[in-house]
């Protein structure tokens, strides 16, 4: 009898542990921005202070992005409609405002030219000389599309958006999306 007593309250921890990892995982989905682009595919979780994934550690402060990004350190000052600092030597100088429903964002970012334009509808991205044109699959949440650096068998990439993202300011939005890509 003592035996079985044993296993069972093992079972019920092993049980336990994993509705703790299940639950987790579920939780997760819902912070995570996911991005399937010329066959990768990574996530990057967002808490309210910190982005991470893959080669992309950045810790959310007031009114500053800081951290690394593929090796790269990142120190970025978001403003309400600029966004400066550096993305290892190079300079970022990038214009953001809200037009609508729409962010946008134009300038300098990691030393090269860039243009975004994130609405409910679509997101066209030009950033290391791509062009992102991607259509809302879910209005404000996953997009999908053609980039202009891929070959025609590639599939379509795919962003999806969570709800930390949405409610951050145009300047994070632009800054994480433009790091990200």
């Amino acid at each position: 009898m003592k035996r079985n007593s044993q296993s069972l309250r093992r079972g019920v921890g092993v049980l336990a542990v994993l509705a703790g990892v299940g639950g987790a995982w579920a939780a997760s989905e819902h912070d995570q921005m996911a991005f399937s682009v010329a066959r990768t595919q990574f996530n990057l979780r967002i808490t309210p202070d910190t982005v991470t994934g893959p080669e992309f550690q950045v810790s959310r402060l007031p009114g500053e992005l800081r951290g690394r990004v593929a090796d790269v350190p990142v120190a970025l000052k978001l403003e309400d409609e600029k966004v400066k600092g550096n993305i290892g030597t190079t300079v970022v100088n990038l214009d953001v405002k809200k037009e609508g429903d729409a962010v946008k964002a134009k300038g300098g970012f990691h030393g090269r030219p860039v243009n975004l334009t994130l609405s409910p509808r679509e997101l066209t991205v030009y950033v290391r000389d791509c062009t992102y044109r991607l259509k809302a699959k879910e209005e404000g949440r996953t997009y999908e599309g053609k980039r202009s650096c891929d070959r025609a068998a590639t599939p379509p990439t795919e962003i999806t958006l969570p709800d930390a993202f949405i409610a951050a300011t145009p300047a994070e939005q632009a800054s994480l999306l433009l790091l990200a890509l």
